[in-house]
């Protein structure tokens, strides 16, 4: 009897240490997640290049909307993204470690209750998909134009169409990436059951307002970017002539292989 009834604790302890580690290992998977969502998002909001004041072409109330979010808007927006990232990765590390429980005491005073840590779930999974490839193709197509990549719309010395990499798929595949990456974000942490919204965390005074002043900016992007599509066509025509045309009937699309 004595025997079985350690047998029972031996394999209810084993139980207890092979769940312990599944959830570190989940949670570990988790921050490496996140910081890569961060990091690409990183990425795709900082300019590759900076075009001189000659080379850019200064025609439409929308591009000069764009040169204020670029200045502007971004870094406020960066920064507000790793804030979010690394108050959750915080949170994941003061519930699977002891030693960070005076974190869970601040946060409990500050809001009034602790922070919930939330588990991987598909929202997560999906919206981080979205955003890190979004990213990821923003990179390729930073790499394949080179010194020609501006945020600003520039023709630049020595600037040519380039019809390589993602631009031999469709004409402006930064800005589908752009959108993808978006909808990623929004999915990873505007979903019900993600973090910034089901942990209590905007709780905090004053995060809902940093948080709707970061979607505006979001909204703001979007619709300069829907417009954009068309005027950077205008433009590569204007200066390219035949050959944009060639590279427009090669590639016919412009944000999506087969619909537009």
């Amino acid at each position: 009897m004595e025997y079985s009834l350690r047998e029972a604790f031996i394999l209810k302890m084993r139980l207890l240490k092979g769940q312990l580690l599944f959830m570190k290992m989940a949670s570990l998977l988790k921050v490496s997640l996140i910081l890569l969502s961060a990091i690409t998002q990183q990425v795709s909001f900082t300019s590759p290049n900076i075009p001189l004041s000659k080379e850019i072409i200064h025609q439409t109330f929308n591009e000069w909307v764009l040169t204020r979010l670029v200045i502007y808007g971004f870094p406020f927006m960066k920064a507000i993204y790793w804030a979010i990232s690394v108050a959750e990765i915080i949170t994941i590390a003061s519930h699977t470690t002891d030693s960070m429980s005076v974190i869970q005491a601040i946060t409990q005073h500050a809001v009034g209750h602790s922070i919930r840590h939330i588990p991987i779930t598909f929202p997560f999974i999906l919206g981080t998909a979205l955003a890190v490839t979004g990213g990821l193709i923003r990179w390729w197509c930073y790499r394949t134009l080179g010194r020609f990549f501006t945020f600003q719309l520039s023709v630049r010395k020595g600037h040519h169409i380039v019809t390589t990499g993602p631009y031999a798929i469709i004409r402006h595949p930064s800005y589908t990436a752009f959108f993808m990456q978006i909808i990623g974000i929004l999915i990873l942490h505007g979903s019900p059951t993600s973090w910034l919204r089901h942990s209590g965390v905007l709780d905090i005074p004053g995060l809902k307002l940093v948080v709707v002043a970061w979607l505006v900016g979001i909204i703001l992007l979007m619709i300069n970017m829907v417009i954009r599509v068309s005027q950077e066509d205008e433009v590569l025509k204007s200066a390219f002539g035949d050959e944009w045309e060639r590279w427009a009937k090669a590639v016919r699309y412009r944000l999506v292989p087969g619909v537009y």
